[in-house]
């Protein structure tokens, strides 16, 4: 089934944030607002493919900074 299409307004703060986080994660600002529509709508399954991927390498970031953390303070 193709995508459809429609048009929203929304303020320039806000576009302003989605494009910096789409340059950020390397991903669509059609993507990111997909990902957030879907989310607040309970629809997980419809999240693009590229934001878990992006939000997977943020959490193995995060456990890779833990894990060093914890190395540092048992030395």
């Amino acid at each position: 089934m193709p995508s459809l299409q429609f048009s929203v307004r929304i303020p320039p703060e806000l576009d302003k944030k989605v494009k910096e986080y789409a340059v950020k994660n390397n991903t669509t600002k059609s993507d990111v607002m997909i990902a957030a529509l879907a989310r607040y709508l309970g629809y997980e399954s419809k999240v693009p493919l590229t934001q878990r991927v992006v939000e997977l390498e943020q959490k193995m970031s995060e456990l890779q900074t833990q894990i060093e953390q914890l190395k540092a303070s048992s030395n």
